[in-house]
C-alpha cells in the first residue's frame, strides 16, 4: 500500500516498510532515481547494502526499480513520488522524511534537465522549471538535510553537475548556468562543512536531452578522480 499526501500540486508519496525505521541504518536519498545517472547511483549504493529512499517523478518506475533492489541485495527501500521541478515540492517532501523518522546519511542531488535553443524564445514558464529542480530543489534539501549530518558528524552530498558548468554555452544558457552554481556550490560546501563533492557529466541518453548530440563520455560507471573521499574505490569498480 502507498500513503500519499498532496504537497505543491503534487502527488508525493512513500511505501513504508514493515522494520521499524528508527532502528534502521541511515539511508541513501537519491532524486533522479528512476533512469540514468540515478538509477545508477541507486544500484551502486544497494550493490553497498546501503539502505535506500528513491525519488522521481515516475511512481511506476520507482516501484519496480525498489522491488528488485530489494529482491537482490536485501536492502531497505522508500519510494518517495515528486516532481521538484514543483515550488515547495523539495522542503515537502524533507518534511515528509521527518515524520516517518527515516535518516539520510548520503544525500545524492541528481535530478535535473535542461532545454536547447535561443533563451528568449524559450518558454520562460519551462525555464522556471529547469531553475527550480536544477538550482532551488539542490539548495532546499541540502538546507534541510544537511544540519542533522553535521550533528550526527556523519554525512555526505554529492551532487550532479555537467560538464556545462566550466563554461558558458549558448544556446543552453540557462541549463549552464545552473550546473556552475551547483559546482560552486558543491565547492563551498567542501570548504565549509563535511563530505561534499560534485561530478560534471559529460553527454549522455537523458530524455530531455534526445535531440541533443550523441554522448561523448561514458555513464556506465561513475567518475573515480571526482570522487575520491573513503571508499570510492570500490564504490566505482
Amino acid at each position: 500500500m502507498v500513503a500519499e499526501e498532496k504537497y505543491a500540486g503534487q502527488q508525493t508519496g512513500h511505501l513504508p516498510l514493515a522494520t521499524n525505521h528508527c532502528s534502521m541504518a541511515g539511508f541513501a536519498l537519491i532524486t533522479g532515481a528512476s533512469s540514468g545517472i540515478g538509477e545508477k547511483f541507486a544500484r551502486r549504493f544497494a550493490a553497498r547494502r546501503e539502505n535506500l529512499i528513491l525519488v522521481a517523478r515516475s511512481r511506476d518506475k520507482l516501484l519496480a526499480l525498489a522491488e528488485e533492489l530489494r529482491r537482490e541485495y536485501g536492502v531497505a527501500v522508500e519510494v518517495f513520488p515528486a516532481d521538484l521541478s514543483t515550488p515547495a515540492a523539495a522542503q515537502a517532501l524533507a518534511r515528509a522524511l521527518g515524520e516517518t523518522h527515516l535518516e539520510v546519511e548520503t544525500l545524492v542531488n541528481n535530478a535535473g534537465f535542461g532545454a536547447r535553443g535561443r533563451f528568449w524564445e524559450l518558454p520562460l514558464d519551462r525555464q522556471r522549471e529547469m531553475f527550480q529542480l536544477n538550482v532551488m530543489a539542490v539548495v532546499e534539501l541540502t538546507h534541510r538535510l544537511l544540519g542533522p549530518m553535521i550533528a550526527r558528524r556523519r554525512g555526505a552530498v554529492i551532487n550532479v553537475s555537467s560538464t556545462a558548468a566550466f563554461q558558458p554555452v549558448p544556446y543552453t544558457t540557462l541549463y549552464a548556468a545552473t550546473k556552475s552554481f551547483v559546482t560552486s556550490f558543491s565547492m563551498a560546501l567542501a570548504e565549509a562543512v563535511i563530505n561534499s563533492t560534485s561530478f560534471p557529466s559529460g553527454w549522455r541518453r537523458a530524455p530531455w536531452s534526445r535531440a541533443w548530440p550523441r554522448e561523448c563520455s561514458k555513464s556506465d560507471s561513475l567518475p573515480k578522480p571526482l570522487l575520491s573521499n573513503g571508499d570510492w574505490d570500490n564504490f566505482c569498480s
